[in-house]
């Protein structure tokens, strides 16, 4: 299989050079597309190619004049990939050993895109290796968190939708994403959600791999965009609507998202700047008066005992919310 790799920065250099460094070591890609959104100080072509002991011709550099955000820098890699596959990474995250060996796995495969498992750092608090417990706990009940590569049925699918909705735990086809026009939104943060859901929505085979093949860096303090708190967290409704549009419009079951939904509120309200909480939860308060139907309740009770409650709780208008 041919494989590019698309690398999306932001005045991120020396991430990006530790990153380039490592892939040269792993020696696992074809070409690389790094997109330069919008940097301080332009990052050089021959710099690049000498991280990455890649020869100029197959690492492409790209730049836009000011920063448009995540999103958009990944599109714009996606239109100028011309490999069979596709992988973003962002600048800051690490492939580890596993990658070579799972794009082994994968080399006489038919598939639309292989979701892996990958390293949360905030684990090693805990002393574990791999994702958050949530994610944990969908990889098993997809049955799939044993087994270097799984065929991913439709409860499977209905599990791993519901992981968080990273972009760098997945190896696309390329041309599937372009022929159902798949890609980020144009939103400075959770620009990936539509980029994961609708790629669940549309696949017809789907591969599942235990192999940790990334490591994800977070940190408490920063400008990463996990750590961002402010106003544009609020326009997650945006991507919610259309995703919940595209469900409906396919006569998909709506209850893997509406728990995704659901988590990603509580997640929200938790990294927002107080004085945004209460715009937050009336704009959470609307868009699940319009998407969920109260004939749901029960099955999301079941799914995810508790969590209805707590959402309410957390959103309540009244002193306490």
């Amino acid at each position: 299989m041919t494989l590019t790799i698309a690398i999306p920065v932001h005045d991120d250099e020396p991430y990006l050079l530790r990153l380039l460094q490592r892939l040269s070591t792993l020696d696992c890609t074809d070409r690389l597309v790094v997109v330069d959104d919008g940097s301080e100080t332009p990052l050089d072509h021959g710099a690049l190619c000498t991280a990455a002991a890649m020869p100029p011709d197959r690492l492409t550099l790209l730049r836009h004049d000011s920063p448009l955000g995540p999103g958009p820098a990944r599109n714009a890699a996606l239109a100028h990939a011309d490999s069979d596959h596709l992988l973003y990474l962002d600048a800051d995250d690490l492939p580890t050993r596993e990658l070579p060996p799972l794009l082994a796995d994968l080399a006489d495969k038919t598939f639309d895109f292989c979701i892996f498992r990958h390293h949360d750092t905030r684990s090693e608090i805990e002393r574990r290796w791999g994702p958050e417990p949530l994610d944990c706990r969908l990889w098993r009940a997809a049955g799939t968190d044993i087994g270097a590569l799984s065929p991913v049925g439709p409860a499977a699918a209905a599990a791993l939708v519901q992981t968080a909705n990273y972009p760098w735990n997945k190896i696309y086809r390329t041309e599937f994403l372009r022929s159902h026009g798949i890609g980020c939104a144009d939103l400075a943060v959770h620009e990936d959600i539509e980029l994961h859901w609708r790629s669940f929505l549309a696949a017809d085979r789907i591969l599942a791999s235990d192999r940790v093949a990334v490591i994800h860096f977070v940190t408490p303090r920063g400008n990463r965009l996990t750590n961002r708190l402010g106003a544009e967290r609020l326009e997650v409704f945006t991507s919610l609507d259309r995703i919940a549009g595209d469900i409906a419009a396919r006569q998909a079951d709506p209850l893997p998202f509406m728990l995704f939904v659901l988590g990603l509120i509580g997640w929200i309200h938790g990294h927002l700047l107080p004085e945004l909480r209460p715009p937050f939860a009336s704009r959470a308060r609307d868009w699940l008066a319009r998407h969920v139907d109260p004939a749901l309740y029960p099955a999301i009770d079941a799914a995810r005992p508790g969590i209805r409650a707590d959402i309410d709780r957390l959103l309540d208008p009244g002193p306490a919310g």
